[in-house]
């Protein structure tokens, strides 16, 4: 069955032990998907949808890269937490750091991913990324 926008909220909700809704709104979650299915969409080099967001009907997302989206969506809903901490009162005890440590390394797992789908889609393509090149020995090769 192909990802919809509720199915891949869910599996973000449970990434990020979030299925009261307290942290991160629903609104929060929906834009960090958002934000992981245009860096994915740049990856693929074409629009990407998912069912269910931003009124879309179908979804054009590769099933093998749903799991990719989770991890992207993880990535950006920490770094958005960290920008909305940084904008209210908090303790003075709260450590930002660990929470700025824990969104770096969920962007560059989200990166890494990134280019694994980057590698993939190069195997899987049958247009080069070149153009061929015919070899022609001539009588001047030696």
């Amino acid at each position: 069955m192909p990802a919809s926008l509720t199915s891949v909220k869910i599996q973000l909700e449970i990434q990020l032990s979030e299925l009261s809704s307290l942290v991160w709104s629903s609104d929060a979650l929906e834009e960090a998907i958002r934000a992981a299915l245009a860096e994915i969409a740049s990856t693929y080099g074409a629009a990407v949808t998912l069912s269910g967001l931003d009124g879309a009907i179908s979804t054009t997302l590769e099933d093998a890269d749903v799991h990719a989206l989770v991890i992207g969506g993880v990535a950006h809903a920490a770094r958005f937490r960290i920008f909305g901490r940084f904008e209210e009162a908090t303790p003075e005890d709260f450590n930002h750091e660990a929470l700025i440590r824990w969104a770096e390394a969920a962007m560059a797992e989200f990166q890494s991913t990134l280019t694994r789908i980057r590698l993939r889609r190069f195997q899987e393509s049958t247009d080069h990324p070149y153009s061929p090149w015919d070899w022609d020995e001539g009588r001047t090769f030696l």
